[in-house]
């Protein structure tokens, strides 16, 4: 290969890593015209450029809006980078530290194409197990993580979900309507953090708070799950300094809008017996204590 042709490959390239980054970093799907627009690139260059990605999975086109987001191909390699970022150990002590500090369960949580993907979590000694099987659908409807990251996330995604109603009753407190989603959403974005009152798991209870990168986009999130027994939400909502604090120390390693990929855990804890509680997703095991918790509330 001549040096020229060398050269105009390296063009090329960079272009393309240009495009794909700034797909990444928009919180809503772009147009070609303004793709072209913001990297000064002609029309026809941006469409051949965004066919390749399109082609490889990196981005996705809407086939109404004809507008561009990211697909599971960048998704996947983005949720591969954090797992194994320098920070990573940095990262779990926090969380370990937040764990014990809390009493409860801690999760590090992203969405990918409208799914929670676990990207870290850390037991603590409370009764609370929580058993994520690989490739678990985990509700984003009655999760607080979910929640949260509907209310923080694109306008698109939220529409999408809401035209999904009537959701499924996992609990006799689970939100099944659109309309109250909606105001769940408007809820959340207004107090800064997400509440599930055993929305998803009877006798448990999370709460989860936004993980923002440098440019102040939510990009994960942060929660903590907790059996009734010992943490009810009053108690827990005490936490939510805690929360933040962690979060805000996890921001360096989202310079770039890591979207999530993957839905299998980093971090399992050896697998222990505890009894199902009916009505939950596949895959999600609680303990004994838990469920006596919901049992005693009725």
């Amino acid at each position: 290969m001549s040096e020229t042709a060398a050269g105009n490959d390296k063009s090329t390239v960079l272009k393309a890593l240009r495009l794909l980054a700034h797909v990444a970093r928009s919180s809503e799907p772009v147009a070609l015209a303004d793709l072209s627009r913001a990297l000064s690139l002609p029309k026809p260059t941006s469409f051949r450029l965004a066919r390749t990605l399109e082609q490889a999975g990196f981005i996705q086109k809407d086939p109404l809006s004809r507008r561009y987001r990211i697909g599971s191909g960048f998704e996947d390699v983005a949720l591969s980078a954090l797992r194994h970022s320098a920070g990573q150990g940095g990262r779990r002590l926090l969380m370990s530290e937040l764990a014990e500090r809390v009493g409860g369960r801690v999760n590090l949580v992203v969405l990918k194409a409208g799914n929670l993907s676990f990207v870290e979590w850390v037991e603590s000694t409370a009764p609370l197990r929580v058993d994520i099987k690989a490739d678990m659908p985990m509700p984003v409807h009655c999760s607080a993580s979910g929640k949260l990251l509907l209310a923080f996330g694109p306008a698109e995604l939220r529409e999408r979900v809401l035209k999904a109603a009537p959701f499924q009753a996992y609990t006799k407190a689970t939100i099944t309507t659109a309309r109250g989603l909606a105001r769940e959403f408007e809820k959340i974005r207004q107090r800064g953090h997400s509440e599930d009152d055993q929305e998803l798991i009877p006798g448990v209870n999370c709460l989860a708070v936004p993980v923002r990168n440098r440019s102040g986009q939510v990009v994960a999130g942060l929660a903590v799950m907790a059996p009734v027994a010992s943490l009810p939400l009053e108690k827990l909502r005490r936490h939510i300094p805690d929360l933040k604090a962690c979060a805000e120390k996890f921001f360096a390693e989202f310079d770039a809008p890591a979207k999530p990929a993957g839905d299998v855990p980093c971090a399992r804890s050896p697998a222990t017996k505890h009894q199902r509680v009916p009505a939950t997703p596949r895959g999600l095991v609680v303990s004994q204590a838990a469920k006596q918790t919901s049992r005693s509330a009725k």
